[in-house]
């Protein structure tokens, strides 16, 4: 297990400075290519470089400041690393929020809707499965909007939205990103838990621990949970995958300054969203900062729950076993 840890460990600073080095490279080919079009942006770059660098120079010029942890500055002067900080931490508290209720929510409803009379778990998580899974977070977040302007409607317009539609701020604006952000993992986690856990109860070990007296939600919780923990940890890990690409979307929807929205900030076409004169907008070391940085969190993911799987399982820890389960 250590050798495999330390493998993983490694491959994480690898993986990051790729991403970083092409995301670089994407953006300063294609800003140049939007320059031409768009004058603010044109007048923007040549400020800084009259211009057009080629790509070995511009990595010539950007890789020392990297490797000494300079990330540089955006085209108004405004500091990267700075941006960039604010940025991790608005969108690490809302994942924490929408993960901390989305996980053990899945949980319990997997828990509840396992059976061991049947070879399915419970119908009504079927359905709500059915339904959570259709409907992407985007999808959620613009029906949450609409529900509240017809809230308002109703009353007349008295007494405003019951949440913020919009803003930053760890009160009430943290209600609709979150609901946005936690119906997918959860039904999810809860199908996978009820799905193996029925599976699992049907199992002769269950029938002998019912035998010596346990009951049904001791062997349930105890027992069978235990051995299909490890496949649970990796849904919960998919799902951490899942909410940090919906986080893109649901970001920009509620104006919640985070690294999914700074990132459509700085990738979405001017000609969609009229910021040409975005001191965001494929600006290269922000671009690589902000994908560096999405791209992190889904490395260190991967790798907590590889580690978790394995704590989880002795089996996988085995020597000499083939390494499997890998996220």
């Amino acid at each position: 297990m250590t050798r495999f840890l330390v493998l993983r460990f490694v491959m994480i600073p690898i993986a990051l400075l790729v991403t970083v080095l092409l995301a670089y490279g994407y953006a300063h080919v294609v800003q140049w290519d939007y320059a031409r079009r768009y004058p603010q942006l044109h007048r923007q770059l040549t400020v800084t470089h009259p211009r057009p660098l080629s790509l070995v120079a511009a990595y010539r010029d950007y890789l020392p400041k990297l490797l000494h942890g300079n990330l540089g500055t955006l085209r108004n002067g405004e500091s990267i690393v700075v941006v960039l900080r604010r940025a991790t931490g608005a969108s690490l508290g809302l994942l924490v929020v929408a993960l901390s209720i989305s996980i053990p929510l899945g949980l319990i409803l997997g828990i509840a809707a396992a059976r061991w009379t049947r070879s399915r778990p419970a119908r009504w998580l079927m359905l709500l499965a059915t339904v959570g899974l259709a409907m992407p977070s985007f999808y959620v977040g613009s029906l949450l909007i609409l529900f509240s302007v017809s809230y308002v409607l109703i009353r007349g317009g008295s007494g405003g939205a019951p949440f913020p539609l919009a803003g930053f701020g760890w009160d009430r604006h943290l209600v609709l990103p979150t609901l946005a952000l936690t119906l997918r993992p959860t039904v999810q986690i809860a199908q996978v838990t009820a799905s193996l856990l029925t599976g699992e109860l049907r199992k002769q070990y269950v029938f002998a621990a019912r035998s010596f007296g346990h009951s049904w939600r001791a062997v349930k919780q105890r027992l069978a949970l235990r051995n299909v923990l490890a496949p649970v940890v990796l849904t919960i890990a998919g799902s951490l995958r899942m909410v940090v690409t919906d986080l893109i979307l649901v970001e920009w929807l509620f104006f919640w300054p985070g690294l999914g929205r700074f990132m459509a900030l700085a990738l979405i076409p001017a000609a969609r969203t009229n910021m040409a004169n975005s001191p965001y907008l494929l600006e290269p070391p922000f671009v690589a900062a902000i994908l560096g940085a999405v791209t992190a969190i889904f490395l260190l993911a991967d790798f907590s729950a590889s580690t978790l799987v394995r704590l989880c399982d002795p089996r996988l820890r085995a020597p000499g076993r083939e390494e499997v389960g890998d996220v």
